[in-house]
């Protein structure tokens, strides 16, 4: 009889799950979103379980954006090179990438601290407004170095884009993401790095799907226009340009 009761509860359990996504489905149809399949199995792979144990409470990134960058780090093990990130916060997905990198590499970290810098004509949506302004998604900069303090392999390069690209002008880098949402920064964080990007190296946008940053779509936009290399873009709003040759 218990054994019976247990099965019907599992049953139950499994019942009220499917239940469960059909509605929140639903919901999701209705306002533009879509809730992943429980057969997606991204979500397991241990690289990602084990760093999203680790950033428990720390904000940033979302979890299926954290993944592409996760994935595409370990794509390029065998290019040579640094990582930027340009725009870290509390340090999420650093995390998320140092905790899945498949070879010893330095990481240079980007960011004023002082939230964002002033947006521009560039920024602003359709109807000619800009969701952003200055200041907006400050970070106490201690937060962010106590989140990293266990990883020796990182700089951080405090202050405003470009003014700290200087220091790793004699660099070159595997990966570079670029999450600062608006235009200048955007640009000049390409013209930075582009030409010290390895050939099959990635530079990943964090924003150019976001209809809230459309400056910085335009700076890649632009910015690739007369380049060889092509934009992926990804359903979690990210897009990645892989180094021509």
């Amino acid at each position: 009889m218990k054994l019976r009761d247990a099965a019907l509860a599992v049953i139950s359990k499994k019942r009220r799950g499917v239940a469960w996504y059909k509605v929140s489905q639903k919901k999701a149809d209705k306002y533009g979103f879509y809730v992943y399949s429980s057969h997606m199995v991204w979500k397991d792979q241990p690289f990602f379980r084990k760093a999203l144990q680790r950033v428990k409470n720390i904000r940033g990134i979302p979890d299926p954006r954290a993944f592409v960058l996760q994935s595409c780090l370990r794509s390029i093990e065998r290019i040579d090179g640094d990582v930027a990130e340009c725009g870290v916060r509390q340090g999420r997905s650093t995390i998320f990438m140092l905790m899945s990198d498949l070879r010893p590499r330095h990481y240079h970290l980007f960011d004023s601290f002082a939230g964002l810098s002033e947006p521009t004509a560039e920024d602003r949506k359709l109807n000619g407004r800009t969701p952003w302004k200055s200041g907006d998604l400050s970070t106490d900069e201690k937060v962010a170095r106590e989140n990293i303090s266990d990883f020796s392999n990182t700089t951080f390069h405090v202050g405003w884009i470009p003014d700290t690209f200087s220091s790793v002008s004699d660099r070159r880098f595997a990966l570079v993401h670029i999450d600062v949402d608006l235009y200048e920064p955007t640009r000049d964080a390409l013209a930075f790095f582009y030409d010290r990007v390895c050939a099959n190296g990635m530079i990943i946008c964090d924003d150019y799907g976001s209809a809230l940053c459309p400056g910085a779509r335009k700076a890649f936009d632009q910015f690739f226009e007369n380049r060889p290399e092509g934009i992926i873009e990804l359903p979690t709003g990210q897009a990645i340009v892989v180094k021509a040759s």
